[in-house]
């Protein structure tokens, strides 16, 4: 039995029935590398989703970092796919930068609980590799994002 099976993020494969078949190749390194990236998010969400479930109860409530993680967390599947194909550039920088944004934001609830003493130093250096792991594979993704000849209205990208 192996350990993925118990994911509740899907398999990346499923993620992707906007893009027509026909047209994949276009995107195919970037594809690749977000099928990495996404299949390395789902390794942090695991790790993420124990250690958010061992937090210490507050009476009958849930820890309150609890509800943060997961909000933080539950939102950097769909970015990725969302970023992923046919998309414009600026959505896809859109998506990135809301991506890095959960992922500190994560990554500071974590660290309080810790330094609060809700949880285990230990669970924290090793969703800290994963993380630098996701970030190595982020990086990369977005290396390979094309700018378009659209313009961005706001003028961020």
């Amino acid at each position: 039995m192996e350990l993925n099976q118990f994911n509740c993020l899907p398999a990346w494969k499923n993620m992707l029935s906007h893009i027509a078949e026909e047209e994949a190749w276009k995107w195919k390194e970037e594809l690749e590398l977000g099928e990495l990236l996404y299949n390395q998010w789902r390794e942090v969400y695991q790790l993420v989703e124990a250690f958010a479930e061992n937090l210490p109860a507050a009476g009958d409530d849930p820890h309150p970092a609890r509800v943060l993680i997961y909000q933080n967390a539950g939102i950097i599947a769909p970015k990725i796919i969302g970023a992923s194909g046919d998309t414009l550039y600026q959505i896809k920088m859109e998506n990135a930068a809301l991506i890095r944004f959960n992922c500190r934001q994560l990554w500071e609830q974590v660290a309080y609980t810790v330094l609060t003493g809700a949880a285990d130093p230990v669970h924290k250096q090793v969703i800290e590799a994963e993380l630098d792991r996701f970030k190595a594979c982020f990086r990369r993704w977005v290396s390979k994002f094309q700018k378009d000849d659209f313009t961005d209205e706001w003028g961020l990208f």
